[in-house]
C-alpha cells in the first residue's frame, strides 16, 4: 500500500532501511514497546522546486496515513518525517542515550547546525514511542492556547504590572 501510495504519485521508492540502533541504552519499558523503525528513501521524479518536493512528500506521508487507518496495522505506523529537508529521530529516551542510541548521530559525516530535544510526555497517560513529540515543525512545552486564553492572559499581566508600578510609585510603598 505505501509504495503503491508513492507510485501514484509519481514518486519512486530507491529503498528501504533499517534504521541502527543501541537497545542497550534504553529502559525496560522502551525497549519491551519500541517499533520497528525504518527510514525510506525516494526520488520525486515530477519536481526539481525543492518547496515543490517538500509538498509533494507531504501530501504522500497524508495520503498514506489516511489509508493506513482501514488497515489492521494502521495504529503502528508513524512517520516521524517525510522530508527532503529534515530528519527526526524520535523515541522513548532520555537526552543523555539520545546520541548512543541513534548509531547515526554517532557517525562523523552526519552533521546538522542545531537539534532540538524534548523530553516531556503527555501527563495524563502512560510514555509510549508514538506519544514523543515529532518536532516535524515546531517544538512546544505544553502551554498551547486558544487566542482568546492568550490575550485575557496578556491583559491580566498588563493590568497587574500597572496596579503594581502604580503601588510602587505611591507613598503607601518608602521602600
Amino acid at each position: 500500500m505505501i509504495v503503491n501510495i508513492f507510485k501514484q504519485e509519481g514518486l519512486e521508492v530507491l529503498g528501504w532501511r533499517p534504521v541502527p540502533v543501541n537497545t542497550s541504552v534504553v529502559g525496560f519499558y522502551a525497549k519491551e514497546t519500541m517499533p520497528n523503525i525504518e527510514q525510506v528513501f525516494v526520488r520525486v521524479i515530477n519536481e526539481e522546486d525543492v518547496d515543490d518536493i517538500e509538498r509533494e512528500l507531504y501530501i504522500c506521508r497524508k495520503l498514506i496515513e489516511r489509508a493506513a487507518n482501514s488497515e489492521s496495522w494502521g495504529n503502528e505506523l508513524y512517520f516521524c518525517s517525510l522530508s527532503n529537508r529534515t530528519i527526526v529521530y524520535k523515541g522513548m529516551l532520555r537526552s543523555e542515550v539520545l546520541r548512543l542510541f541513534y548509531s547515526d548521530l554517532q557517525n562523523d559525516i552526519y552533521k546538522s547546525p542545531f537539534a532540538i530535544y524534548h523530553r516531556r510526555y503527555s501527563t495524563n497517560t502512560s510514555p509510549r514511542w508514538p506519544l514523543a513529540q515529532p518536532m516535524r515543525f515546531l517544538g512546544h512545552n505544553g502551554e498551547i492556547n486558544t487566542i482568546q486564553v492568550i490575550k485575557f492572559s496578556t491583559v491580566l499581566k498588563c493590568s497587574w504590572h500597572f496596579e503594581a508600578f502604580s503601588y510602587f510609585d505611591s507613598k503607601m510603598y518608602s521602600g
